[in-house]
């Protein structure tokens, strides 16, 4: 059934075959231009009207350009990929048989009273047995006291060790470790509240012993900032467009929260590891050279919280960037000759190396300024003008398709082309945490769980000064080259110039608009707290 049903939770439809037009103009173009690239980059045609041969030792500049567009190129090729594939939808499971006893895992960490609070009233709303866990790592003494009154208000067993070492793996760890006996346990972030139904429409799942997890989508509610709006555009992009795909091929990865597990093989596994900041990621991929898999339930049945604010994203990003290509750095040989179908080859590499955008993107903004200052030109100079055209298109075109892949897909998001311009900015102006996260994974250089704040406390335009000053570099690279296309005395230093100022100034549009998630952003508010009174009432086990 589509549309959102009388408990809370909302159906991910399926796009028709209508979409499958544009999706494939798409890829048409894309593939194209790449090949055009190739034929006339790497094949080194020698007639006039095509590049002249030793190009890449001629014009070095284009080495970099076409690392960063065979990058653009392939993940256009995967994006197509699970858009192509996600009509498909699996058959219902047969029944589970019988209703065990499922444990809720809520690790926490000096969080909003408010924020936890909500979610503990929704674990206890869900219809089936379960015990509630409150894993707190709380070091705060109002924080851990906070903690205590919400383990006694919603019937919680509270789970504290000396350290916290690990940070939020490390806590799931323990708590596995010193408390939870049940055959499942669901892992939710301190924000995320499930709907009734939650367990009714999983449990089902593990109907099939080598299902290992169950997950289903994050999905924030707040959107009432450009940023927020832009994070759960992000965020729907890929719950919603690519994780039924992920999941068809047997490759859905571990997502660390909104998740069902079977606790015996979380234990067979050891848990999680702590190298990594993307842990869950990483025992996915353990899973799956065990013969486990994950499964995904394409229906929206937690409802969580964006990041608040600019930092509050960075530091998200940022451990996710730095978490999955540390992976990536640990693991890449494994991956390649482990005992992985080329299937889970195939996502996971895409999964895990999507991270690498932001090395992309600065190759994008910093090769033609280095072109216009060293006046060497890049093979771009040689695309005939429909190409040149085409080019610039097949990137408003990938904007649009961020737009087309998100449209209909539930009836709570009415998607707009301007939302997809918000997530596509949202990226470009991440390039630089990105890109840093990436330096530092592939020197090792790891990061542990970092907390993002939940509550927030807004941001200014300082927290986004660098993108402002590289914009403006920009726009005086765009201007200086569209100087030189007025003064050109030739067709080709007109075709010199001309890409490179058009390039520069739609990158100083781009981070200019970094100006819209900063500034006042409102505060995440949940239902109000319970008077001070109450958090002193009854008892609750707490387990060390």
């Amino acid at each position: 059934m589509d549309g959102k049903t009388h408990d809370g939770s909302t159906h991910i439809r399926s796009q028709r075959l209508k979409h499958a037009a544009f999706y494939t103009f798409f890829g048409v173009t894309s593939a194209f231009i790449f090949v055009y690239y190739l034929s006339n980059t790497v094949m080194h045609y020698t007639t006039g009207q095509q590049f002249p041969i030793n190009t890449l030792a001629k014009y070095p500049l284009s080495i970099p350009v076409l690392v960063a567009e065979a990058f653009s190129f392939l993940f256009a090729l995967y994006f197509l990929y699970v858009l192509f594939s996600d009509r498909y939808r699996p058959p219902q499971p047969q029944p589970l048989g019988y209703r065990p006893t499922v444990a809720f895992c809520v690790p926490v960490y000096n969080e909003p009273y408010d924020i936890v609070d909500r979610t503990l009233e929704a674990c206890r709303n869900v219809r089936w047995p379960k015990n509630i866990y409150l894993l707190d790592d709380s070091k705060g003494e109002r924080e851990k006291a906070d903690m205590l009154s919400l383990a006694r208000k919603h019937k919680a067993i509270l789970v504290r060790r000396p350290d916290n070492v690990g940070y939020k793996a490390g806590n799931i760890n323990n708590g596995i470790a010193a408390a939870i006996k049940e055959e499942f346990f669901v892992i939710l972030d301190s924000d995320q509240a499930p709907t009734p139904d939650f367990l009714e429409k999983t449990m089902d799942q593990f109907s099939d012993p080598d299902v290992f997890f169950v997950q289903t989508p994050q999905y924030y509610i707040n959107d009432d900032t450009p940023l927020r709006r832009a994070a759960k555009i992000g965020t729907n992009i890929f719950y919603q467009a690519q994780c039924v795909s992920k999941a068809k091929d047997g490759a859905m990865p571990f997502c660390g929260t909104n998740v069902v597990v079977r606790t015996g093989m979380f234990r067979d596994l050891k848990g999680f590891s702590y190298y990594t900041s993307t842990e869950d990621i990483e025992l996915g991929l353990r899973a799956n050279a065990r013969g486990w898999h994950g499964v995904y339930v394409p229906e929206v049945l937690v409802h969580g919280y964006a990041p608040p604010d600019w930092q509050a994203y960075c530091t998200q990003q940022y451990r996710w960037a730095n978490g999955n290509l540390a992976i990536l750095r640990e693991s890449w040989a494994k991956l390649l000759w482990g005992d992985y179908s080329l299937l889970y080859q195939w996502h996971t590499f895409f999964t895990v190396g999507w991270w690498f955008i932001g090395l992309a993107t600065l190759l994008y903004i910093t090769i033609p300024i280095i072109a216009l200052v060293t006046g060497s030109p890049t093979h771009h100079l040689w695309l005939p003008n429909f190409m040149i055209i085409l080019l610039y298109a097949n990137v408003v075109t990938g904007i649009t398709m961020i737009y087309v892949a998100l449209k209909s897909r539930t009836d709570a998001d009415d998607v707009t082309l301007f939302d997809a311009f918000l997530q596509y900015s949202l990226i470009v102006n991440s390039f630089l945490l990105y890109s840093k996260a990436a330096l530092n994974a592939i020197m090792k250089r790891y990061i542990g769980f970092v907390r993002t704040n939940k509550s927030g406390s807004g941001s200014d335009y300082s927290d986004i000064k660098w993108n402002l000053i590289i914009g403006a570099v920009c726009f005086i690279a765009g201007v200086y080259a569209l100087y030189h296309v007025a003064i050109s005395s030739s067709v080709l230093q007109v075709r010199t110039y001309l890409p490179i100022s058009v390039w520069m100034l739609f990158y100083s549009l781009i981070l200019t608009s970094s100006i819209l998630f900063v500034g006042k952003n409102f505060p995440v508010k949940a239902p109000s707290s319970v008077p001070g009174d109450e958090r002193r009432k009854s008892t609750v086990k707490v387990t060390a």
